[in-house]
């Protein structure tokens, strides 16, 4: 699994497993905690668990925070060496999730980079890049940039001001330091999570599809081959009643697809909000 693939399953689930509600003005008398989400995607292929992503996010009615982590578990970690870590704070308000700083940190067979993005509100104001990129691709990610952008874990903050309760509705161009790309969601089905389905969540879902798409950092060649066939993936987001926003909020509890050709299932393994499981007919963890 090289690099950009891994890029592209990370940002489909930590950008596609946030809240859904979050960021709407608390009313009186709703309590003033920051909601805590904590989650655990594992991804298996073949039938063997072969990743782990753990989400954690912290949201108060004006500000918001999260972190990502990817890991190789099982067979997978004797064979591929990778990790990935993000992070990102900024400000929720009536335009939306507004990013102030993201980072990441990725290292595979030896080699680590690292980026870190401040932004002005939905503009990058500086970018580090651990390597660094020549004059003609910064100027790529640039002009890619210029257009409006969120960092990935920002932009799980921005699919809460959608208003219609409808996580899959919309279009988001994510910078993450190293490349600009575009998920686009589109609605399927309202669906339901039986125990067969895996993870830990029981009950109403939403049913989507996702399509990823690069739109600068990457080589030539890996441009063209994603632009050819830009990976697809199928989500399901979970209503969750959230006591301090005073309303539900959806969060992924399972992807599908494919990663260079080869099927994969994640299942939300471990899933809270604040300590408790989603609802009364799912579990805390497995």
């Amino acid at each position: 699994m090289t690099k950009t693939a891994l890029h592209s399953l990370l940002a489909t689930i930590v950008m596609t497993g946030g809240i859904a509600a979050a960021g709407l003005s608390a009313t009186a008398g709703q309590a003033q905690a920051a909601e805590q989400l904590s989650v655990q995607y594992d991804l298996y292929t073949r039938g063997m668990r072969a990743f782990a992503l753990n989400y954690d996010a912290s949201i108060e009615p004006a500000a918001y925070s999260a972190r990502a982590k990817l890991r190789p578990k099982g067979l997978a970690s004797l064979l591929v060496d990778v990790k990935m870590d993000m992070e990102t704070a900024g400000a929720l308000t009536a335009d939306g999730a507004i990013p102030r700083s993201f980072s990441m940190g990725i290292n595979e067979d030896g080699k680590s980079g690292n980026y870190a993005v401040t932004f002005k509100g939905l503009k990058p104001g500086s970018s580090k890049r651990q390597p660094g990129v020549d004059a003609e691709m910064a100027a790529k990610l640039d002009a890619a940039s210029a257009k409006g952008v969120r960092d990935t874990l920002s932009s799980i903050m921005n699919m809460a001001v959608a208003g219609d309760g409808n996580p899959c509705n919309g279009t988001h161009r994510i910078y993450n330091g190293k490349e600009v790309f575009q998920l686009d969601l589109t609605k399927l089905k309202d669906d339901v999570f039986h125990k067969k389905d895996g993870g830990v969540y029981r009950g109403p879902a939403i049913a989507c599809r996702l399509v990823y798409s690069t739109l600068a950092g990457l080589s030539p060649k890996s441009e063209a081959k994603y632009r050819k066939n830009p990976p697809t993936f199928n989500v399901w987001f979970a209503p969750v009643e959230s006591e301090s926003l005073g309303r539900p909020i959806n969060v992924l509890i399972g992807v599908t697809g494919k990663i260079k050709g080869k099927d994969f299932v994640a299942y939300a393994n471990r899933a809270t909000i604040n300590g408790k499981p989603f609802n009364a007919q799912s579990m805390a963890s497995k």
